[in-house]
């Protein structure tokens, strides 16, 4: 059980809203899905409610993604984000080990007596947090989210202070949609282990409609882009001749 590795790739959406302009978040969820990336959805609301529309869109964005939707009051979004990342962990590495154990064994951990169900629990618990962790952070910049703008900030703060504490590698990226005059999404932050909170300070209100779809499609491309750089860097070190050309 021990030498079990696995790597959490998520994708967290912070919305008001729904989406009106380009890729279908949907659809740009399930892709998503099919690379092994969870997307959870949170839906921000203040004394009120996101819309019939934007409630059944965040849930099903979450749906095809494999993942989880909560609509919170912006004093729960810290306390959800830290959730929703870990429970998407423990997600993840409980069907991690379940396939390990249908290889070794042949029967997935429910289907185990009761002491080896147990056992098998702690040793899910205690790798829990040795799991390399990768979380692109979604944030609608729409103005009817200016005056949540902040509490947004302390969320992404204190997410990456949580995720700093654990033994396995965590990195975060931001990215706020729509972006910059005609782009529909921008970077605020790259992927990094430590978070500089002066980065976070140009998450600011744009012009513009609510490109979610896009914004989904560019976190895939980010994580996607991770992944290759990664599986270079373990080719080199297994093969440094060949890496720098014989």
């Amino acid at each position: 059980m021990d030498a079990i590795e696995a790597r959490v790739r998520q994708i967290l959406v912070l919305t008001d809203g729904f989406s009106n302009m380009g890729e279908d978040p949907v659809l740009s969820a399930q892709k998503a899905r099919q690379e092994n990336i969870v997307v959870n959805v949170i839906g921000v609301v203040d004394k009120g409610d996101m819309g019939q529309r934007g409630r059944q869109e965040a849930f099903a964005i979450a749906e095809a993604g494999g993942g989880m939707c909560r609509i919170v009051e912006p004093v729960e979004l810290s306390a959800t984000v830290q959730m929703l990342t870990r429970q998407t962990m423990q997600m993840t590495l409980q069907q991690v080990v379940d396939e390990q154990l249908r290889k070794l064994i042949g029967t997935p951990v429910e289907a185990m007596p009761p002491a080896q169900r147990s056992q098998v629990m702690q040793a899910v618990d205690r790798l829990e947090d040795q799991l390399k962790l990768q979380v692109v952070v979604l944030v609608d910049t729409s103005a009817s989210m200016g005056d949540k703008l902040g509490t947004v900030r302390e969320a992404i703060r204190d997410l990456a202070l949580s995720l700093q504490a654990r033994e396995g590698l965590s990195e975060v990226a931001v990215v706020a949609f729509p972006g910059e005059q005609d782009s529909l999404v921008r970077l605020v932050r790259a992927f990094a282990p430590a978070l500089q909170m002066e980065q976070l300070n140009s998450l600011w209100t744009a012009k513009g409609g609510t490109p979610t779809g896009p914004a989904i499609d560019y976190a895939r491309q980010l994580l996607a882009e991770k992944r290759m750089h990664r599986q270079h860097f373990e080719n080199a070190v297994k093969n440094p001749d060949a890496a720098i050309g014989g």
